[in-house]
């Protein structure tokens, strides 16, 4: 999903390459031999980006190499498929969630561990979060390596705040105080309906500070019955229902929840909380935006979410291991997440001076510390029915924003939807 918006950010560069100079990381000598390496991703990156993000530095950092990609977005084609029909797959692009279908679900892992300590790759540079999100799907094998993260953040339009003379969100905020901000935002002013706050539903489910997996991995029954599930939906779902007007935006629009496009093109949603990519959508420029920290709960006040990784993972059936790894190596060294950092981008290592260089080429000026203000929660363990179940309790949010089911309610159908999904999909 979110791995495509990086295209644009490296394109904003000035178009210098970020193969340019010294590789730690990377490989220290090209091999002579022709490699022919083939990439494919279930989250959503088309061919053109994947050459306008990676394609043309990596055949200039390694000119023996070529690498062919293999869409999948807005195509029939599916991983799954590639593996039935034989199809070579050396490397993936998948985000935290399309490692199930992308990597796992195919039977494509392939601990890179060795290979890694071949390359000489410090995994102690990684942030520790991003490497254990991947551990916890996968039994705590290393199936690739994090090629950069997306953080959850409160993204605002300051021409509404300054429209109803309201004071800007502040970073270090709960819920409950940003839905106090929310409250004044909503109204209906010369005929449009303004709505103070909209969160992405299923990232704010699945990147909770609680670390609650949808399911649980060991009985593989939904985790709906936690008592953490009722503070989630309760503060956020409820808190959006509470907002005036927003119950009625749902329903006039056939219980679709507000979004994106009502945040940017409509310009008249006060706050949005979704990863920092909001910053890099076509229409963002036109908008007198900045970002703070996201909400936290007060039951738990020391914690912002969940990361969400994005990976580079080498597939098991790969003939060519050790060639991907030098490439895995390379996208993953300093120079290269420096460059991604620097244009905005959330690296996935720890090195403090890549993290402090956070949207130093950003052509605005913008809050980036928001993106480390708080420590990231754990990831919980997740299996293979992670999505059943999401898309399951996904499906009760509208009800519960609109008033017509409580939060008890919600859950129970939710669990009971999400056992009986997960029950069918593991007799298949």
């Amino acid at each position: 999903m979110s791995i495509a918006l990086l295209t644009a950010i490296l394109s904003g560069c000035g178009g210098s390459s970020p193969a340019s100079g010294t590789d730690e990381a990377g490989s220290k000598e090209e091999p002579d031999r022709p490699v022919v390496l083939n990439v494919t991703s279930r989250a959503g990156l088309t061919t053109d980006q994947f050459n306008d993000l990676y394609g043309k530095y990596l055949t200039k950092k390694f000119p023996n190499y070529t690498f062919n990609f293999t869409q999948q977005r807005g195509s029939k084609i599916l991983t799954q498929d590639m593996v039935a029909a034989g199809t070579p797959i050396d490397l993936m692009f998948e985000s935290l969630s399309s490692l199930i279908d992308g990597v796992i679900e195919p039977g494509l892992g392939y601990d890179i561990s060795e290979l890694a300590k071949k390359e000489n790759v410090d995994l102690n540079r990684f942030e520790p979060a991003a490497l254990d999100a991947m551990k916890a799907m996968t039994g705590g094998k290393l199936f690739g390596l994090p090629g950069s993260m997306q953080v959850m953040v409160l993204t605002y339009n300051k021409t509404v705040f300054d429209k109803f003379g309201v004071d800007y969100p502040k970073d270090g905020m709960t819920w409950d105080e940003v839905f106090e901000l929310a409250n004044k935002l909503s109204r209906v002013q010369d005929g449009a309906q303004y709505l103070g706050l909209v969160a992405s539903t299923s990232h704010v489910l699945k990147l909770s500070p609680f670390s609650l997996p949808y399911v649980d991995v060991k009985t593989n029954q939904s985790t709906f019955g936690d008592d953490k599930w009722k503070t989630i939906l309760g503060t956020i779902f409820k808190g959006e229902g509470r907002e005036p007007g927003f119950a009625d935006v749902v329903k006039n629009n056939k219980n679709r929840l507000p979004g994106m496009d009502e945040f940017i093109k409509n310009q008249n949603i006060g706050m949005w909380v979704f990863f920092t990519d909001t910053s890099f959508f076509p229409g963002m420029e036109k908008m007198d935006w900045d970002m703070v920290s996201i909400p936290k709960y007060k039951e738990l006040p020391n914690y912002g979410t969940q990361a969400y990784p994005n990976y580079i993972c080498i597939s098991g059936t790969s003939k060519e291991k050790e060639a991907a790894m030098k490439v895995l190596a390379y996208l993953t060294s300093e120079e290269f997440q420096m460059k991604l950092s620097r244009a905005g981008t959330v690296s996935s290592l720890r090195t403090e001076s890549v993290k402090k260089a956070l949207g130093a080429d950003f052509p605005k000026k913008v809050n980036w510390g928001a993106v480390y203000y708080s420590p990231f929660a754990p990831s919980p363990a997740k299996g293979p029915y992670e999505n059943l179940a999401e898309k399951a309790l996904s499906n009760q949010i509208p009800a519960i924003v609109t008033g017509e089911i409580d939060v008890n309610t919600a859950l129970r159908t939710a669990q009971d939807e999400a056992d009986k999904a997960i029950k069918a999909a593991a007799a298949k």
